[in-house]
């Protein structure tokens, strides 16, 4: 599913969707430096993976789910704070609760 050069940060638990089993990784290619996503699939039994670029309905034009099953989109919805995580992303809430309280370490006067 990937190349011998990629570093894989992140993949998910297997989703079995239909007769079919995914996964989605979070990877970093050689030639260059930011990270990325991908699908990958295969039928239930097999050992090869495949790239999700090559399932059947694969339509890289469709921009809401390219083709692929739609089910995936709640198989990302379930890991989506650790493919953010690893994509690097650190959701806005988490710099807010851990950044220091300024309120905290000051010395509080009574009115």
């Amino acid at each position: 599913m990937h190349g011998s050069s990629d570093t894989v940060y992140y993949t998910t638990p297997i989703a079995v969707i239909g007769s079919h089993e995914w996964v989605l990784q979070v990877y970093q290619q050689a030639v260059h430096g930011s990270r990325c996503t991908r699908y990958g699939w295969r039928r239930c039994g097999e050992l090869r993976w495949r790239p999700g670029r090559e399932w059947p309905t694969y339509d890289m034009n469709d921009g809401m789910y390219a083709g692929l099953p739609k089910r995936l989109g709640r198989h990302y919805g379930r890991h989506q704070a650790a493919i953010e995580k690893a994509l690097g992303r650190v959701p806005p809430q988490a710099e807010l609760f851990n950044a220091p309280n300024p309120f905290l370490s000051q010395q509080r006067e009574d009115f």
